[in-house]
């Protein structure tokens, strides 16, 4: 389902790479959001941004916190419907790093150009002419958006910046989490029974072999360093079929070995003998018709478990 609903998406990307999913989830949108807020509520009160202290005179810091709070909202509600637009968006269409950018130097210059008509319905505009004659009205409103354009970028940049690299951070570790967890149900075999139901559960690694006898299997594992027998009514080819992704083969109708404990694999005149890890390991036989997918799949978990073939 998921697959298709990718694949029904339109692409407005320019280069190859994709943009992040973490980046679009409610979740970390409302993270963005709330830091960013708090993060331009702070930066307009120390460093008062386009000389946003004369637009009223007279007025106190109090009346200030104030004022510079509506700024900071009306911009925080800009910047959510931006970012629930975004959510939208990139549901139907694919973009990458440099559209996201595209992206927030937009809400820049929106946001920007909002400040500046402000500036002009509170006459800030006017008291910069007669401050600067020299400067005709779409000159006055040209600079002062230059410097909102400047502002903004340090009021919304930064706080991106810093989410970014919050969210970064939070989506590796749990990717590493969840590797971990994968890698630890990967490391557990679980044998079912013939009503598939799960009667023994043993790490991965300590499973030697299994050996069917007529109805049954019998599991040869390690306890204390021990051979030990589990036997389990099922058949050799239905425990194949539910280990066919674990390191546990079948390499003959009566056996399955586990490739974990096989340290090589000769073929000669056709025919393909093993070592164990193991001397009180019995010679276990390989059909023929089990012999290239057993060299295949030993390549395979040698190089996972970081053997070498010799």
């Amino acid at each position: 389902m998921n697959e298709q609903s990718v694949k029904k998406k339109y692409s407005l990307r320019f280069g190859n790479k994709d943009l992040p999913a973490f980046l679009v989830t409610k979740a970390n949108i409302i993270k963005l959001i709330f830091f960013t807020t708090i993060y331009s509520l702070v930066f307009i009160n120390i460093f008062r941004p386009f000389n946003s202290e004369t637009w009223i005179p007279g007025i106190n810091n109090f009346n200030y916190f104030i004022y510079s709070s509506l700024m900071v909202l009306m911009g925080s509600l800009l910047i959510s419907l931006s970012r629930v637009i975004m959510y939208y968006f990139v549901k139907k269409i694919s973009i990458g790093y440099l559209e996201y950018l595209i992206w927030i130097f937009a809400e820049i210059f929106i946001l920007a150009s909002i400040y500046v008509f402000m500036a002009y319905r509170v006459g800030f505009i006017d008291n910069f002419l007669v401050e600067n004659p020299n400067l005709t009205l779409w000159e006055a409103i040209f600079d002062i958006l230059r410097k909102a354009i400047a502002n903004t970028t340090w009021m919304l940049l930064i706080p991106y910046i810093i989410s970014f690299l919050y969210l970064y951070n939070e989506h590796l570790i749990r990717d590493v989490i969840n590797k971990k967890e994968e890698g630890a149900e990967l490391c557990v075999i679980n044998f079912k029974d013939e009503r598939n139901e799960v009667r023994f559960t043993v790490a991965s690694d300590k499973v030697l072999f299994v050996e069917s006898s007529d109805n049954y299997c019998i599991i040869k594992y390690l306890n204390n360093d021990k051979i030990n027998d589990f036997v389990i009514r099922n058949s050799l080819k239905k425990i194949s079929a539910d280990l066919a992704e674990t390191p546990i083969q079948r390499c003959h109708r009566s056996y399955m070995i586990n490739l974990e404990h096989v340290s090589s694999l000769r073929k000669e005149n056709g025919e393909l003998t093993m070592e164990f890890d193991m001397p009180e390991i019995k010679e276990i036989p390989i059909s023929k018709s089990y012999t290239d997918k057993i060299m295949d799949s030993f390549v395979i978990y040698s190089k996972q478990n970081g053997l070498h073939k010799q």
